[in-house]
């Protein structure tokens, strides 16, 4: 099963040393059994993407070609090709199959051959004798009791970096004295530096000496960290955050400096990064915005990992701009840290991290696509995302089907990303639709990928089977950035205050009044805006669907701002913009969606409930 592996920030670490480009690493091998038995990676040059070509050699044998290629060649597979390589020679075959996808190493797999086992060590560079970290270009899985090693030492005068697997019982001793330049006594100004020697966690954190180094390992990059084995207790609580970012961030780490919710008080504005205090089930999602022609893969990142990520793509339209949501549920333990890396831009106040701890022994799971899925055969089971978290069993990832485990409350989310075509994708049950509310992500014109998500809130009983199904019988999504996600709330009561609503036709007036209603527990939502019934911290999703047009909304408590979307369908024809946001109101709070054109219908909705008081 393949493992999207995480984005590395900070490459520009040294004052002298660069990576050599900026843009996504790819696996890059000219002919291998499968994709991920490569052992080397290249950066790519902006704008290209990681992919993957199976290919009939002269001799009959299939092997496997992968590399960076430009994002205009996707669409294109010739029947006889020859695949160029970095050095004089070239590998000539009959291209069976080629895929592309946005994301660092996404092209171990493709084609229908495996990706990386989920249960394994991370991925390290491996190289001997570089001037430079960044230099290196060939890599390594690591066995499950090994870490990722990056040391330095003088030969012959010059600093050389080594990188390699390390066990995880040896990384306590890479804890190195300061090193002199000069004669062996020290004299006065002589110059003297400490190496960098140490071990992190995390596929392909040896890249530089700034890294983010695990507990119980030692790194010496001019003080020395002591290994730690002690236990951080449980904190029992409530936990939520919603932050917005302030300015526009690039490649590497984001983070988002403007909190207006953070319940437990375990996301620091400060570093951007959500530390788990009360072990179980969260769920997270961001959302990030770019423009001006701009391309954007974002990771969200436990430990080191990429867990999920999402691509948001404004290219197209001289005035284009877009945003793409993510969502995902993971299974934190105390002292787990999660945050969220991107490979592009990200834009100030439409780009959001939001996160919150589910509520204890609920059925809850997490799903995403592994490879392109088609329209499912028959509309009685779904898009087949691949389960990654599955608490309580309630997700079949054979016939992509998610079965009420019993009667409540639930949230179910999904995001759906295609490329040269337009379809809608709305929630079944039973072979028919759920409700009207859909999303279409639309990138018709062939030149952009298009992400469309939705959050939405249902009562349902036990036994119901929910899954994802497409209006058109050429729908096809795309992976990694695909997904499909949901938890249970709480059992029904009369005053739990949740609803769903949405628009059937344009409307352009302001704030937004939304006609239709699929759920209104408590009758707190009257056509234009939601009152609080009670005090407490609540969840609000909103999906905006723009035609032709930029458009802008804002999410207002009592006539502030609270939240931003933004969507541009110059390009395209259509194109929707999403976010979500956590907030503590007060009774009688009045929530609304104003905007700055004309929203679309059906795909235009507004969700939200009450989490805690």
């Amino acid at each position: 099963m393949f493992r999207c592996l995480c984005t590395i920030y900070g490459l520009i670490v040294l004052s002298s040393q660069e990576v050599e480009g900026f843009g996504l690493k790819c696996l890059r091998c000219d002919d291998v059994l499968e994709p991920r038995f490569c052992e080397r990676i290249e950066y790519c040059q902006d704008g290209d993407v990681c992919g993957v070509q199976r290919y009939r050699k002269e001799n009959g044998d299939v092997s496997f070609w992968s590399g960076c290629l430009p994002h205009s060649n996707c669409a294109k597979v010739t029947n006889r090709t020859i695949l160029k390589t970095n050095s004089r020679r070239a590998v000539h075959g009959s291209v069976l199959c080629q895929e592309c996808c946005n994301g660092d190493l996404c092209n171990s797999e493709g084609c229908g051959a495996p990706g990386l086992p989920t249960s394994r060590g991370p991925m390290c560079f491996n190289c001997a004798h570089t001037l430079n970290p960044s230099d290196c270009h060939h890599v390594t899985v690591c066995g499950a009791n090994e870490l990722c090693f990056l040391g330095e030492k003088p030969i012959f005068g010059q600093r050389y970096f080594t990188s390699h697997c390390e066990d995880v019982h040896a990384c306590e001793n890479h804890a190195s004295a300061p090193i002199f330049f000069g004669r062996k006594r020290l004299l006065r100004g002589q110059r003297s530096y400490t190496p960098c020697s140490g071990c992190c966690h995390g596929d392909l954190c040896n890249i530089n000496c700034n890294a983010t180094f695990t507990p119980n390992t030692v790194v010496n990059s001019g003080s020395t960290a002591a290994p730690t084995g002690t236990s951080v207790p449980e904190r029992p609580g409530n936990y939520a955050f919603y932050a917005q970012l302030t300015l526009m961030a690039q490649t590497g780490h984001v983070i988002f400096k403007n909190v207006t919710t953070n319940e437990g008080s375990a996301y620091s504005g400060t570093t951007g990064i959500f530390t788990c205090k009360y072990s179980g089930a969260h769920a997270f999602s961001w959302t990030i915005a770019t423009s001006s022609q701009r391309y954007t893969n974002a990771d969200l990142v436990v430990n080191d990992v990429a867990i999920g990520s999402s691509f948001t793509d404004s290219r197209g339209s001289s005035v284009a701009a877009d945003s793409s949501t993510g969502f995902v549920v993971f299974n934190l333990k105390v002292g787990d840290k999660v945050r969220v890396n991107i490979n592009g831009t990200a834009d100030a106040l439409y780009s959001t991290f939001s996160g919150w701890r589910l509520q204890q022994n609920n059925a809850s799971f997490y799903a995403k696509a592994m490879s392109s899925l088609d329209k499912p055969s028959s509309s009685s089971h779904g898009f087949e995302f691949q389960s990654v978290v599955n608490n309580g069993n309630v997700y079949d990832s054979t016939n992509g089907v998610f079965t009420c485990p019993e009667t409540g409350l639930y949230a179910l989310a999904f995001a759906v990303e295609t490329s040269g075509l337009d379809f809608m994708v709305y929630f079944y049950r039973g072979g028919s639709k759920l409700n009207e509310i859909g999303v279409w992500p639309d990138s018709s014109n062939g030149l952009l990928q298009d992400t469309s998500s939705t959050l939405q809130i249902f009562l349902l009983t036990r036994g119901d089977q929910i899954y994802l199904y497409p209006s058109e019988s050429d729908a096809r999504i795309k992976p990694f950035h695909s997904t499909f996600s949901g938890w249970r709330i709480e059992n029904p009561t009369s005053n739990t205050p949740a609803f769903v609503e949405y628009i059937s036709s344009s409307t352009s007036t302001t704030p937004i009044r939304f006609n239709r209603e699929a759920l209104d527990i408590t009758s707190s939502f009257s056509i234009s805006s939601f009152q609080a019934p009670k005090d407490g911290v609540y969840l609000f999703f909103w999906n905006m669907e723009v035609s032709s047009r930029h458009l802008r909304t804002f999410l207002e408590v009592n006539d502030s701002i609270v939240g931003r979307t933004v969507s541009d369908g110059h390009t395209a024809g259509y194109d929707s913009g999403s976010n979500l946001a956590i907030l503590r109101l007060r009774r009688n709070d009045n929530v609304r969606v104003a905007q700055d054109y004309t929203a679309d219908g059906d795909q235009t909705m507004i969700s939200g409930y009450f989490m805690f008081s």
